[in-house]
């Protein structure tokens, strides 16, 4: 493991101590990695313990800690499309859905308001994850706008429509009797025949 005082800045004189912090957590990571191209720089695919650089490079506003790895992927991944977004519903929305919400984001009744409503499928809906939302709102909305946010339980509905059909024949037929014939025997012979047709179908699936 290189040590603080091993390392050798390729920075100007006048860098800062964030700036100098950041090129030795780099030198760093990569030292570490067995093969860190051609995935370094892509926020999906590079190592974990090198989303957050990205995400300080990137400029991301909001970063939680307790974020999962891949909401903080995600977040990464989407930076300049949000910020280019930013105060914007659109921008809003995108911000809100990498972090794995399905989330609807409308003009207010107030001028210069905005309603938010967050929908999530797992998950406990508490103070916690209000807080979290809030956070985020925050940092990607304009500071002229006002916002209400609402968290919605959603679910997965499926819909089926299912058809029986039974169809039934009966053909009922008398014991024959040749009665112009002349038989010398006492007994007649007759045959009854029944006959059933039927179709089960099963419920659609």
């Amino acid at each position: 493991m290189l040590k603080p005082t091993e390392f050798t800045s390729v920075q100007p004189e006048n860098r800062t101590t964030l700036e100098e912090a950041l090129e030795f957590a780099w030198h760093a990571v990569i030292a570490a990695a067995e093969r860190p191209y051609p995935n370094l720089k892509q926020p999906q695919l590079t190592n974990a313990d090198f989303v957050s650089l990205l995400a300080e490079e990137r400029g991301v506003l909001d970063w939680q800690p307790n974020d999962t790895l891949t909401q903080r992927r995600a977040t990464t991944d989407k930076a300049f499309a949000i910020h280019s977004k930013a105060g914007t519903r659109s921008g809003l929305k995108e911000a809100l859905d990498v972090l794995g919400f399905e989330s609807r984001v409308t003009r207010g009744d107030l001028p210069y308001s905005i309603d938010v409503s967050a929908e999530i499928e797992t998950g406990s809906l508490d103070e916690a994850l209000q807080q979290r939302l809030s956070a985020r709102i925050t940092a990607y909305k304009s500071e002229r706008d006002s916002t209400s946010l609402q968290t919605v339980r959603g679910a997965t509905v499926h819909t089926r429509l299912g058809v029986l059909t039974e169809v039934g024949i009966v053909n009922d037929c008398q014991p024959y009797t040749n009665t112009d014939a002349i038989s010398t025997t006492p007994a007649h012979t007759g045959v009854l025949i029944e006959t059933y047709i039927t179709n089960d179908s099963e419920a659609a699936q």
